[in-house]
């Protein structure tokens, strides 16, 4: 909270209880259905590789381990398993960031800017 504003929200479960979670609140967000979105299009910003195999996996609900490449092993994948997400609406963008945990429990935090979303969101309102 900023200024007792609410400036995120977040959520820490299972696979299938995120990507629920996840897809609800983008449909209030956006007043429509999430369906009918591509959520993965070149106007998300989204850090690298890994932030579009995690943000696919979120709103899939993609139970357990996946594996997602990494480039300094020479392409063997390391797993990844979701734990949670946080909406912020900053600057009249929405941001997302994906928690995930890796190889040795190591806990691991990618961002994506879904500029998409918002877009949507603003032709609904106009």
């Amino acid at each position: 909270m900023m200024n007792k504003k609410v400036t995120g929200v977040g959520c820490f479960a299972k696979p299938a209880t995120l990507s629920r979670v996840f897809k609800k609140m983008v449909q209030n967000y956006t007043l429509g259905k999430f369906e009918s979105i591509n959520p993965v299009n070149g106007h998300q910003k989204l850090n690298g590789l890994e932030s579009t195999l995690l943000l696919k996996a979120l709103i899939a609900g993609k139970t357990g381990y996946f594996p997602s490449p990494d480039l300094d092993s020479g392409g063997v994948g390391q797993s990844r398993k979701i734990t949670g997400f946080f909406l912020t609406w900053r600057d009249q963008q929405l941001n997302l960031s994906i928690f995930a945990r890796g190889a040795r429990n190591n806990r691991e935090r990618y961002t994506a800017s879904l500029d998409g979303f918002t877009e949507l969101r603003q032709k609904r309102l106009n």
